[in-house]
């Protein structure tokens, strides 16, 4: 039995992985033409041509609200089976956000301008913490933790309002 719940937790601790990278590459895609182009061109007021860590912003969003459907939707679950597990949300997590981090650390050692600006549009989405500090390699590590904490965060606070709903009845 227990082998099954490891194939199970290794299973699991893919798939988030694949749909964080997946969940963020579409936000950066939809962030640079989407958004650009529908909301720079509705609202031009807000200047997202000339304001790229406002679209940042946007874009950080997309995947932001995604991830906690997600992880809402994993707590329920998790909850009603009985396999509500914190920790393994946490590592898994964990161990995804080191994973996508890891192109940014590349950054200092790529000599090609065109291999550097494919890392950075990587965390397009993260881009808006540049305003609290331009590295690169340290806008995306704060812009995947925000997500990470979101994630954890939404799936340990949904499982409690599940058990709070169905406490009562």
């Amino acid at each position: 039995m227990e082998e099954r719940d490891s194939v199970r937790t290794l299973l699991y601790i893919l798939a988030r992985l694949g749909l964080f990278w997946l969940i963020n590459i579409f936000a950066t895609i939809i962030g640079k033409t989407a958004i650009l182009g529908i909301v720079g061109t509705l609202v031009p007021r807000i200047a997202l041509y000339d304001n790229p860590e406002l679209l940042s912003f946007f874009s950080w969003l997309i995947p932001a609200g995604l991830l906690i459907w997600l992880f809402v939707d994993d707590s329920k679950r998790h909850t009603a089976y009985g396999l509500y597990s914190a920790v393994t949300v946490e590592l898994t997590m964990l161990i995804t956000a080191i994973l996508y981090y890891i192109p940014a650390l590349c950054l200092n050692y790529a000599e090609d301008r065109k291999v550097v600006g494919a890392i950075e549009s990587l965390y397009f989405t993260s881009f808006w913490f540049s305003k609290i500090n331009e590295d690169p390699q340290i806008y995306a590590l704060i812009g995947i933790a925000a997500q990470v904490l979101l994630c954890v965060l939404s799936y340990m606070i949904a499982h409690r309002i599940y058990l709070k709903k169905f406490a009562e009845d």
